[in-house]
């Protein structure tokens, strides 16, 4: 097994993290993903997530996501989707909402080395953000990676307790200047333990250390996540 993208993905979110942020934040999100099987090589995914504002003062952004995904092994897939986000700011004068919607194509890599599972994926996303009746256009590439192993389990791993470790990059690569005017755009290195219900189901709390780049400074946040995986 050879784990040296993992661990190059890895490293670099150490490196990227521990930046020149100025603020720091602290917040929730909860976060349902789905996947359902519509043939041996078809599946939709869906995803919906709810993420608080600073100090789980309110609930701020809701993200509605969805793909067909077309399956070419059982390793190797590859997907397309649309995503909506929704971010309602709290101000003096009420809540200022701002809405993206995305177009995205990815790639995604999942295998097993005995009971530890690993996954890789590039996404390509096409943003179109609308804020004070303006819309701004970039694109934004995502690099994943995961690696999950169970701790106490059953000896095919459909039910017992995990552990994962994850990151993913966001990178800017086209009109940079209309978001934050950098390459680097996001980094959401992640660890989590888990409980698996059955083969159909993963339930986990887990922490990510978010680095969100903006144009006056950047944004450390820290995010307590509420997962829930289900697939049918």
């Amino acid at each position: 097994m050879n784990l040296k993208p993992f661990l190059f993905v890895i490293l670099l979110s150490i490196s990227t993290t521990y930046s020149n942020a100025q603020s720091v934040e602290n917040s929730g999100w909860l976060f349902l993903s789905h996947t359902q099987k519509l043939s041996e090589k078809f599946d939709v995914l869906a995803d919906a997530q709810l993420r608080t504002a600073d100090q789980y003062t309110y609930w701020k952004n809701v993200l509605l996501r969805t793909a067909l995904s077309y399956n070419l092994s059982k390793k190797h897939s590859i997907a397309v989707g649309y995503a909506y986000l929704g971010e309602g700011e709290k101000t003096d004068n009420g809540k200022e909402i701002s809405v993206e919607h995305r177009s995205y194509a990815q790639y995604q890599f999942n295998f097993k080395a005995r009971k530890k599972e690993i996954s890789f994926r590039g996404r390509f996303e096409q943003r179109f953000i609308k804020e004070d009746e303006k819309v701004m256009f970039s694109q934004r590439a995502r690099i994943f990676a995961s690696f999950q192993a169970p701790i106490f389990s059953n000896t095919d791993f459909s039910k017992g307790l995990y552990v994962k470790i994850q990151n993913e990059l966001f990178l800017n690569v086209q009109h940079k200047d209309r978001v934050n005017n950098s390459i680097l755009d996001q980094n959401r290195p992640y660890a989590a333990v888990g409980f698996r219900v059955n083969e159909k189901m993963d339930f986990e709390l887990g922490y990510m250390r978010l680095l969100k780049r903006e144009l006056d400074e950047d944004i450390n946040s820290n995010v307590m996540q509420v997962m829930i995986t289900t697939s049918f």
